[in-house]
């Protein structure tokens, strides 16, 4: 698609009479003839207000704007209202006095601080300059300057020119963000001030989207773009030409040459076009280079060559009688169609009849500097010389064309950088919000279960608070009445003191056994809070199977638990299968990011031995998220049981990141996990120690390799087995 021939071919929509208005051009001409009719009622500013909102309106007609132009200059000057001499100088400035006129409105708009005289002053100067960057520079300031008087459509119709500016220039990435950031501020416009030029800066910038993705060779990302361009047109004015013969080229660089075919018949169908007063005839002449560029890659090289030929001849006759518009779509034309046929004769090897069309493209392309032709023409030339045995000069303008090559395309590389560094950033930034989302979500949730749970514990505090009351004062009042019967009967004292001594023993020995059971049943809301976090957090990414999976796995597991944490003691095979499903439920958990094996030394009969319950899930539980949580690999966990002299010996080995890369990463489910799961299980083996003839032994270690690299840690857990066969009894 060719940037040149579509504005001109947009100039024609813009200026030649049609048929019937558009629907937006009908809501701004009611709009002014209000205006009109209620502007005798008006005096002072009022007036004058009102006339510089024409006068704007009728910007794009010199003789209109003039008219209204002076008529504010001439009320203004009496009552010196400065921003009507301001717009009125702007708007009778001969060609000759434009950039005076702007410097003078420009002084005028600091003086009074009014940002809609100093947007249309710069505006007016960025068309008195050559230089583009100077041109660039105004138009920015313009287009500032109304966006502070709250023109923002004025400013998004300007920055639609800018991004044209940029495109023309290579700087595709600019023309990206001033293009997609007018969209964007297109959108939070309600109530256009003119429902026209809300129209033309939309349609514009979705053309212009639709250019910067076919520069940057997306084709598909184009077609998008000029097919919304395409509705936003016809449903505003349905008699409109539309763009079939963009759409037609974007088929054709895509290879579908038969939708290619079929849009630029469409074009071509348009019911005025035989209309010799509808339309631009250079136009019309220019649509036919792509009808041929459609034969030529469908290989109709005899149809292609008849229409370029025929099409030379018309340009060539502008180039001589015309100026203006007309004398630059016959440059254009001429250099468009001498560079197909050159190409169609390289390819059918008539090297002598490419050099001439290359030459004639070449030159046409050099005076407008349109770089992407010449280097298509330098391409040509080169090959077209090379086959002619000329290869001084084959050489000279290949290494031209390497040159052009990679200046042009290593732009448009830059630019699909750019692009998919813009849409990475725009996703990551809607993703962080997501996350935040659901962490606040997570968090609420986490803030009322650790609520619960802390009313759980003062409930349960002041419920052995009562308890102990109750029986400190029952002791103290039997002890009372034991002293009274002393002085009965010394013989009936002694054996009462004997009775209360027993009394005691037996107290403290169900002292201690509630606090082991106390300690046991800590457990059960450690792995309710654990798992229900973990069912809430499959809830909340909406992974309901996974939810239900685990939910099943989960009442199993509390099931068994609630059974056996009222055992003091409870079978090894019964503790390894709660093990099993719990390991198993991490893994779910983790998305199976470990495994596990749970393996014997030696024979063991798992239903005789027997094992404190709940007492190796804890550890098993901090190897997890100390360890393997950390480790970035999959993660191994090895459980090996044994049995010798009546010890029963439990090794946990995980290949995790060790104690030390743990303790500095100080997570916060890791220290919760600490104070919760190993602190009650080493309380529950201090109690086993002193109150049983029991020798539990814990010890734990780093795992390290010949180069000391930590490679996981071991826990040894040794249990004498003898006495404890008695309990599960």
């Amino acid at each position: 698609m060719k940037k040149y021939v579509l504005i001109l071919l947009c100039f024609i929509a813009n200026n030649v009479n049609v048929l019937s208005q558009s629907i937006s051009e009908r809501k701004d001409s009611l709009k002014i003839d209000s205006i009109k009719k209620i502007l005798p009622s008006l005096k002072g500013t009022d007036h004058i207000d009102r006339m510089i909102v024409l006068c704007e309106y009728y910007s794009n007609l010199p003789d209109s704007a003039r008219f209204y132009g002076s008529k504010i200059l001439n009320e203004s000057k009496p009552i010196t209202y400065k921003k009507g001499i301001a717009i009125g100088l702007l708007a009778t400035a001969p060609d000759s006095l434009r950039e005076k006129r702007a410097r003078e409105s420009i002084q005028i708009g600091q003086e009074i601080k009014n940002d809609e005289v100093l947007g249309w002053a710069y505006l007016v100067l960025s068309a008195t300059v050559k230089d583009l960057k100077q041109n660039e520079a105004y138009q920015l300031q313009a287009a500032d300057h109304f966006n502070k008087a709250g023109k923002t459509l004025r400013a998004a119709y300007i920055n639609t020119w800018l991004c044209q500016l940029y495109f023309s220039i290579g700087e595709n990435e600019k023309a990206f963000d001033c293009a997609r950031k007018n969209l964007e501020n297109l959108k939070t416009i309600k109530s256009p001030e003119f429902s026209s030029v809300y129209q033309q800066s939309l349609l514009w910038s979705l053309w212009n989207m639709c250019e910067i993705f076919s520069a940057a060779g997306d084709y598909e990302e184009a077609l998008k773009y000029i097919q919304k361009t395409d509705q936003v047109d016809k449903a505003d004015n349905p008699s409109s030409w539309g763009w079939d013969l963009d759409i037609s080229t974007i088929h054709a660089e895509l290879g579908r040459y038969d939708s290619a075919l079929l849009y630029w018949q469409r074009y071509r169908n348009h019911p005025n076009w035989d209309d010799p007063n509808f339309g631009w005839r250079p136009g019309k002449k220019l649509a036919y280079n792509y009808l041929a560029r459609i034969y030529t890659m469908d290989k109709q090289y005899e149809k292609a060559i008849d229409i370029l030929k025929d099409n030379i001849v018309y340009f060539d006759s502008l180039l001589q009688f015309t100026t203006g518009n007309n004398q630059n779509a016959g440059n254009y034309g001429k250099m468009a169609a001498s560079i197909l046929l050159s190409r169609i004769y390289d390819t059918l090897k008539d090297y002598k009849t490419s050099l001439k069309y290359a030459k004639d493209g070449f030159y046409n392309a050099q005076i407008k500097n349109r770089r992407p032709e010449v280097m298509q023409a330098c391409h040509l030339l080169s090959r077209a010389y090379h086959n002619l045995h000329n290869n001084d000069s084959a050489y000279s303008y290949l290494e031209r064309y390497v040159t052009l090559k990679d200046s042009i395309q290593s732009k448009q590389f830059l630019l699909r950088i750019y692009n998919s560094r813009k849409e990475a950033e725009n996703a990551m930034k809607e993703s962080r919000i997501g996350f935040l989302n659901r962490d606040n979500q997570i968090k609420k949730q986490q803030l009322k279960q650790q609520v619960t749970f802390r009313n759980f514990l003062i409930a349960v505090f002041i419920a052995i608070v009562f308890a102990g009351l109750y029986v400190f004062r029952n002791i103290k009042l039997k002890r009372k009445n034991e002293r009274l019967k002393q002085d009965q009967n010394e013989q009936e004292w002694k054996l009462k003191q004997l009775e209360s001594e027993n009394k005691h023993v037996e107290l403290q020995k169900q002292a201690a056994e509630l606090e082991m059971q106390a300690l046991r049943a800590q457990m059960n809301p450690h792995f309710i809070f654990n798992c229900l976090s973990s069912i809430n957090r499959f809830i909340l990414k909406n992974e309901g199977k996974t939810a239900s999976n685990y939910l099943t796995r989960f009442s199993r597991l509390i099931r068994m638990v609630l059974i056996n944490s009222q055992k003091p003691m409870i079978a090894l095979e019964e503790e390894l299968e709660m093990l099993r499903i719990y390991l198993d439920m991490e893994r779910l958990r983790f998305k199976n990011s470990f495994d596990y094996v749970i393996s014997f030394r030696n024979e063991i009969d798992a239903e005789a031995a027997v094992i404190p319950p709940l007492i190796l899930q804890p550890i098993c539980e901090n190897a997890l998220w100390h360890g393997l949580m950390h480790k970035e690999a999959q993660g191994h966990l090895n459980i090996e049981l044994s049995l010798e002299n009546n010890v029963l010996q439990c090794m946990i080995i995980d290949d995790g990141v060790g104690r030390e890369k743990a303790a500095a990463l100080k997570s916060k489910s890791a220290e919760k996990e600490k104070s919760m799961g190993l602190q009650i299980t080493t309380q529950r083996l201090a109690l086993l120690n002193q109150n049983k003839n029991v020798q539990t032994f814990y010890s734990i270690e780093d795992l390290v390799d010949e180069n000391k690299n930590v490679t996981g840690t071991k826990v040894v857990l040794n249990i004498s087995h003898e006495e404890l066969k008695e309990e599960l009894v």
